[in-house]
């Protein structure tokens, strides 16, 4: 058994047992840390798996690389391990030099990108709480290429009977 199937043995069971990591470390007798090693192997996708395994490397070295944002980076770097037989600290300097060359940006472009669809989502939701509430607002959206402008105006309501 290679530690992908493993590691969907290990999901599985807690799947099916409806238990949680530290209970099915306790059952196995294991860490947690153990179990939540293993589990995090699966956020390679099956084609990644599939080549971890046909080039030898071990779950130390498929670990370590798991750290590289996508797949292009990752494979670049099972390469360099595979073909110069790289030990796991060698593979985790080949690592840290990929991550280094990856602006920061570009490792979280995605996630800002949701984050900010998800904020759209919300400010659409209130504005239409508000309006059916009866109260008037609008909300305006301007972008300039490097910075989102988002503006919810709402009106104040008036006071029936106010006095001056």
């Amino acid at each position: 058994m290679n530690m992908f199937e493993e590691a969907r043995a290990l999901w599985g069971t807690i799947k099916m047992c409806g238990i949680s990591q530290v209970e099915l470390a306790k059952k196995l007798g294991v860490s947690q840390s153990f179990v939540a090693n293993k589990l995090r192997l699966l956020k390679y996708s099956p084609y990644m798996q599939d080549i971890i395994v046909e080039s030898g490397l071990t779950e130390r070295h498929a670990r370590a690389i798991l750290r590289l944002p996508d797949e292009s980076a990752q494979r670049l770097a099972i390469a360099r391990v595979r073909a110069d037989r790289l030990s796991v600290a060698e593979c985790e300097e080949v690592v840290d030099s990929l991550l280094a060359r990856i602006p920061q940006t570009a490792v979280s472009k995605a996630q800002c990108e949701a984050k900010i669809e998800t904020l759209k989502a919300v400010l659409d939701s209130t504005l239409l709480s508000l309006t059916s509430a009866g109260i008037r607002a609008t909300k305006h959206t301007e972008e300039d290429g490097e910075k989102i402008y988002i503006t919810l105006s709402i009106c104040r309501p008036e006071r029936a009977g106010a006095v001056n």
